[in-house]
């Protein structure tokens, strides 16, 4: 990839995210968010590393919008910063006017299925870690979510899901203990 074509994804990447950074938020009234229960629950404390919102007291909901659209533009975007290696075109002793689509997987079925089991969670830390060295030095703590309650408060990270963090951020006090910083 070239700087030219690199510029491009990037500013392409950081439009979507610029324009939700300046969007007012919606009324936080019109906002469903997933009910945080069991916050002292072992199992979702335990798994609270993994499946946690971020809350800072006496925030309103429109700075914790603000600082939510503020933090989303460092998310990374899928496919933007895969380098591929070049795909495999073979060589035929005559010409002739077929188009050739080139193989867009370079590791075949086996290393697909690898890639498809661990993408997932290389994604989701990727997400969170980022989203934590942004809005933890902000003052915001992680607390511990149910995983169902997560998959609706985060899939997929969008303006909607920007909407819903902001109100839990600025939500009443949560009735759990902070996730520890160990992990």
């Amino acid at each position: 990839m070239n700087r030219i074509e690199l510029g491009v994804v990037l500013t392409v990447a950081l439009v979507p995210s610029t324009a939700m950074a300046q969007a007012t938020p919606p009324d936080p009234a019109t906002v469903t968010a997933p009910a945080i229960t069991n916050g002292r629950d072992p199992a979702i404390v335990e798994d609270g590393w993994k499946h946690f919102y971020f809350h800072r007291a006496d925030t309103s909901y429109v700075e914790a919008y603000s600082d939510l659209a503020d933090c989303y533009r460092f998310l990374p975007v899928p496919n933007a910063s895969g380098v591929t290696m070049p795909g495999f075109a073979p060589w035929r002793a005559r010409a002739d006017n077929k188009t050739f689509n080139p193989v867009t997987s370079n590791y075949g079925l086996v290393g697909d299925l690898i890639g498809a089991m661990v993408a997932g969670p290389i994604e989701r830390r990727a997400r969170q870690s980022r989203m934590r060295r942004c809005m933890e030095p902000r003052g915001y703590r992680r607390y511990p979510m149910s995983e169902d309650a997560w998959k609706v408060a985060v899939s997929p990270y969008s303006p909607a899901t920007l909407t819903i963090h902001a109100k839990l951020a600025s939500g009443p006090p949560p009735d759990a203990d902070p996730v520890p910083e160990t992990k």
